[in-house]
């Protein structure tokens, strides 16, 4: 069974991956619903609430005030695309993913494909439900995974994740880590004017979070004190670019598309959930 929740664990790291590369850090807080059946939707603002994202500050960036700035990048009625490609020389850490990204009661609604310790998967995230498309082994439809349902035996492979992927939480974990913040300069970024900054973060408050992605059993890795990041932000101040080693590991995420209609994020149907164990066959291997 060990290796089974290793399979299903590598989806959902990822996606948990895409969001703490920007911000790092969790909450204790646990949605309190989750979707009962498939074809559910990212909740929209209702009329009388503001339905508009929020106009991002382009004021020169600081380590006193960074957090709150990149907070303010991701709020509600937000949306984005970011593609992460993690290299590293143990292959079951290396992994490519796209995304797009809904931020929506302060939360991110997910729809993600990657690959990771070679296998493909479409990741689906929503109101804390897990939806994981594994290929051949679900039958090309998407396994359901509700951490906080307790007769769902893949649970305990995505409990956390959710919380950790909250970036409001995050960012405000992440805000009293800030050790520095070093202006590069002016860059261009896939045709995007950028400013470039460098920035030096204690490692002590991600401690948890990266051992919940290296594979982890509630115990913080080995880390160095501190982690270094260049970071390249808009006009407006939000994410084009991020690079960083972690572990060994380098981690490059580029962000773009911001607040682009085109991006809805819906659960499959139930006609695409498979109602099937994946890895029956498998027994407890």
């Amino acid at each position: 069974m060990r290796a089974i929740h290793r399979i299903v664990s590598a989806g959902a790291a990822a996606a948990l991956a895409l969001t703490l590369t920007a911000c790092g850090g969790s909450d204790d807080t646990t949605p309190d619903d989750a979707p009962s059946s498939g074809g559910a939707v990212a909740t929209e603002p209702a009329d009388d609430e503001t339905s508009e994202a929020p106009e991002p500050s382009g004021d020169e960036l600081t380590a006193e005030n960074f957090a709150d700035v990149l907070a303010a990048s991701v709020a509600d009625g937000v949306s984005y695309r970011m593609t992460m490609e993690m290299t590293s020389d143990n292959a079951d850490l290396s992994s490519t993913s796209e995304a797009e990204v809904q931020m929506l009661d302060g939360s991110p609604a997910m729809r993600m494909t990657s690959t990771s310790m070679g296998i493909e998967t479409e990741t689906i995230v929503l109101d804390g439900v897990y939806y994981m498309n594994l290929g051949d082994m679900t039958g090309g439809k998407f396994l359901k995974i509700d951490g906080s349902d307790p007769d769902n035996p893949f649970a305990e492979s995505v409990q956390g994740l959710d919380d950790a992927a909250d970036p409001a939480k995050s960012i405000e974990a992440f805000k009293d880590s800030i050790e520095s913040l070093e202006k590069v300069g002016e860059e261009d970024v896939d045709g995007v004017a950028t400013t470039h900054y460098r920035l030096v973060v204690d490692s002590s408050a991600m401690s948890e979070q990266l051992a919940g992605l290296t594979g982890g059993e509630g115990t913080a890795p080995s880390l160095p004190a501190t982690f270094d990041y260049d970071i390249w932000v808009d006009g407006d101040n939000r994410l084009a670019k991020m690079e960083t080693e972690v572990m060994g590991s380098t981690v490059v995420t580029t962000y773009s598309d911001w607040n682009d209609s085109s991006i809805k994020v819906t659960a499959p149907s139930a006609s695409e959930i498979t109602t099937e164990d994946p890895f029956a066959s498998l027994g407890g291997s």
